[in-house]
């Protein structure tokens, strides 16, 4: 070969070994992009934030912000998955392709994480036994129910009275499987239902029933003091009470005659009047519209009329008389010299009245017989320098039972000191001392106290009435006490007022 020809197979083979380098170098350039995005509850398409959006392939992760938006930059065009997860919603994935020039906006719509939500279990009973009978007047009722997922569990509980399409009562948002009930009508039959919801499922339970007891044997009715009022309670011979008034103050309670209703004094209108209710409470209405009014409402009393179809009322200085329906108000005394009637008795022995009078204070009293129609009034008994309670005629209508202090203490509270229980033979002017009669001192009224509010048990041979200390403040308690003054003994307390039934 000439050295021509060799110098040109030479130049030809380093063209091809240049060219074949330049080609290994050559890299094609990495084309990036962004993805963007946001996260919205379905419901309502409100921004969800602080939500969690994974990137996959990549595994990059970034929070939303408080519009729910997210962004991812510098990221290598193709295909991808976003996932985006939070606490209290259901995880929710979407793909999109990201192109080199194009920042796509993706919208991911979540909902509550309610689909793995388990219901709680439909509520069993535990108390009163399904269609028991016999039931006290308040109970409780008792219930379970438990949720798989241990969620917080609150119930709603429907009662009704047996045949009654509307609940008597509804309680809702209790957070206890137990409900304390009051006030339940006697010898009635209740359904019962409860709702229990964990905040995502409701479930009803089924209806049960029971059936209250009879209506019981009070043996006294009594007022007693509570939250600043006065309410209206009967009590069986064992001291086991029950409340008969709820609403406004309610005190002076005093049976009919044929034992089978309560006639008392009520604020509940404003003004005090009287007011019948039957034994249980029930069928509650208003008798008077002249009100009831004295020196002191608290000292005021009044009676029914020995055939039960009137009342007999102080109003000021005049003695009212009403029929128990409202109509027929008449007068039947007026006081004279600027006295005021405080409470009164009537007999049907003799058909008589007993009133007490008082002047401008509370230490100047009067004790008045006279005819049912007003007519032969008498004075039979006074106090001038010291109080005085309302009397009540013995069975027979011969003797009169009041309260009265053995202290000429006085002052502007109408303190007692010494408040005792007397008999008055009024017609013979022979007043016996009853507190302190008791062979035994144990027997007698306890010095610094007072005894207050005598009345008759229906036969005559005992006595019940309220002792509390003298100075007023003290806890008030009702005792019983043979009408000479013997055994007497405590039946109930805190009580006042008390009538025996």
């Amino acid at each position: 070969m000439s050295v021509k020809h060799t110098f040109f197979y030479l130049l030809l083979i380093c063209l091809g070994t240049l060219i074949s380098c330049n080609e290994e170098l050559y890299v094609e350039p990495v084309q990036l992009t962004s993805i963007r995005g946001r996260v919205l509850y379905s419901l309502n398409q409100q921004p969800i934030g602080n939500a969690t959006v994974k990137l996959t392939p990549g595994n990059r992760i970034v929070a939303t912000d408080s519009s729910g938006m997210f962004r991812y930059d510098s990221v290598i065009a193709g295909s991808y998955t976003l996932q985006a997860s939070k606490a209290g919603y259901g995880t929710e994935a979407a793909t999109v392709t990201a192109t080199v020039g194009a920042s796509p906006l993706v919208t991911i719509l979540m909902t509550d994480d309610k689909t793995q939500n388990r219901p709680p279990t439909s509520p069993t009973l535990v108390s009163p036994a399904q269609n028991s009978t016999g039931q006290p007047n308040s109970l409780v009722l008792r219930w379970k129910s438990t949720d798989p997922n241990r969620d917080s569990l609150s119930y709603q509980v429907q009662l009704f009275k047996a045949g009654s399409g509307t609940p008597t009562a509804t309680f809702s948002n209790l957070k206890v499987d137990t409900l304390i009930l009051n006030n339940l009508s006697y010898n009635t039959s209740y359904l019962w239902q409860v709702v229990v919801s964990d905040g995502v499922n409701t479930v009803n339970g089924p209806v049960w029933s029971f059936q209250t007891g009879a209506y019981p044997d009070y043996s006294y009715v009594f007022a007693r003091r509570m939250n600043g009022s006065f309410q209206i309670f009967g009590a069986t011979e064992n001291g086991v009470a029950n409340q008969l008034t709820w609403e406004g103050s309610n005190w002076q309670p005093v049976v009919s005659p044929n034992r089978q209703k309560i006639a008392f004094i009520s604020n509940a209108n404003t003004e005090l009047q009287l007011f019948i209710m039957n034994l249980d409470g029930s069928q509650r209405y208003q008798v008077t519209n002249v009100p009831v009014s004295g020196l002191s409402a608290t000292d005021l009393s009044f009676c029914w009329s020995p055939d039960g179809t009137q009342l007999l009322y102080p109003s000021n200085d005049r003695l009212y008389a009403v029929r128990t329906d409202g109509t027929g108000l008449r007068v039947v005394a007026q006081a004279s010299g600027g006295r005021v009637w405080a409470g009164c008795d009537w007999t049907p022995q003799g058909n008589r009245i007993v009133a007490r009078t008082t002047g401008t204070g509370w230490y100047d009293n009067e004790l008045i017989v006279m005819n049912a129609d007003g007519s032969n009034a008498r004075q039979v008994y006074a106090r001038r320098s010291a109080r005085v309670g309302n009397p009540v005629f013995s069975v027979n209508g011969q003797q009169l039972l009041f309260s009265a202090d053995a202290a000429d203490f006085q002052n502007e509270q109408g303190r007692q000191l010494d408040s005792r229980l007397y008999l008055l033979n009024w017609n013979q002017n022979i007043l016996t001392d009853v507190s302190t009669a008791s062979q035994s001192t144990t027997g007698n009224k306890p010095a610094g106290t007072n005894d207050l509010e005598p009345r008759y048990s229906p036969n005559g041979a005992s006595l019940i009435f309220t002792n509390t200390d003298n100075t007023g403040q003290g806890r008030r308690t009702v005792y019983t006490m043979d009408s000479n003054g013997q055994n007497r003994k405590q039946i109930l307390s805190p009580a006042e007022m008390p009538y025996w039934r």
